[in-house]
């Protein structure tokens, strides 16, 4: 049976994803470490294999949310630049395992609450949201292209992940990192890292044996769960009787609980050391594909700083523009 799987992130909360699926079709190998395409299609020396800033980061997140404004407005549909909120909202693969996080903020769904209402009041959302289906049709196509054929690469789980080379994510990423199939298979294959090494863990002989030592003391608390899963689905319950804040109180009881079973046997200390093991099996194994990211990342870092300068005037502007009195006189709508 084909699974379909998202083919890249829809800028920010606008959440339209395409998948694809199906055997891989000679996915282009590592590029090479003297030179790449350009943006004009030229070889261009590369920028140097450094892991970008998490300010950089979001500069170049921010830039590209911004191309993408300028697109759409281009095609006709109006698209604001957001940056996703923070939220605090933190993920335990192998098991709530900080009791100080636990007891303020339990499995963290307050916090997912917190997000999703963030989510709700984006306002791509609400544009979205508000489309007939054939205006949601035509407004996807232009974010995300018409089908996701075009591009397309392996993920290291073996699955093909596809997408479309048009539409104006495929056009901002294309600004930013001028080799369009090059960033896009680097993309795929580090994205793809930590949900692998994820699976290798809980695969793992000795974290199984490390969760049977958790669960036992769980059970001499009075919580007779299996594993951290289990006892997560549990917590998810507790809204569907009590009501929001009886609800967080009971969840955080138990993740509290989780926890401390996890920090007093060895399940934190297993599951931390057996995630740096795999982690770095991966990123030897992949260490061309991180390299290159990292290098079209800061080759992108001048045009990154560009786009947010221009869009940095441009709201100045309309800013000032909104606060000067106008000299020409008022339509007729104004009597």
């Amino acid at each position: 049976m084909r699974r379909h799987h998202p083919a890249r992130a829809a800028a920010a909360a606008v959440l339209l994803l395409l998948g694809g699926c199906g055997p891989a079709a000679g996915a282009p190998g590592g590029a090479s470490s003297e030179a790449a395409p350009g943006r004009a299609g030229r070889a261009e020396p590369l920028a140097p294999a450094r892991e970008p800033s998490a300010a950089e980061t979001r500069l170049l997140e921010r830039a590209e949310q911004i191309l993408i404004s300028r697109c759409m407005d281009g095609r006709g549909f109006p698209y604001a630049v957001t940056e996703a909120p923070d939220t605090g909202v933190r993920t335990f693969p192998y098991g709530v395992d900080d009791v100080e996080w636990a007891r303020a903020h339990g499995y963290g769904g307050r916090d997912e609450r917190t997000a999703a209402r963030a989510r709700e009041a984006d306002p791509n959302q609400r544009y979205f949201r508000g489309l007939s289906a054939s205006g949601r049709a035509a407004a996807r196509t232009a974010l995300m292209g018409s089908a996701p054929v075009g591009l397309s690469a392996t993920a290291p789980t073996g699955m093909t992940i596809t997408a479309s080379p048009e539409g104006c994510i495929a056009d901002a990423e294309r600004t930013l990192y001028g080799d369009l199939a090059t960033w896009f298979r680097v993309k795929v294959v580090t994205m793809n890292l930590r949900p692998l090494r994820e699976t290798r863990v809980h695969e793992d002989r000795r974290y199984a044996d490390a969760v049977g030592q958790w669960a036992a003391c769980m059970r001499a608390a009075g919580r007779p769960y299996a594993g951290p899963d289990a006892s997560r689905q549990a917590a998810a319950r507790f809204g569907e009787s009590m009501p929001p804040a009886e609800a967080d109180a009971a969840e955080a009881e138990l993740a509290v609980i989780e926890a401390t079973c996890a920090s007093g046997t060895p399940l934190a200390r297993v599951s931390k050391a057996l995630d740096h093991t795999y982690g770095e099996q991966l990123r030897a194994r992949h260490q061309e594909e991180i390299a290159l990211r990292w290098r079209l990342q800061n080759g992108a870092l001048p045009t990154a700083r560009q786009a947010c300068e221009e869009h940095g005037s441009e709201e100045h502007g309309s800013e000032r523009e909104d606060q000067t009195p106008h000299s020409r006189p008022s339509g007729g709508s104004h009597a």
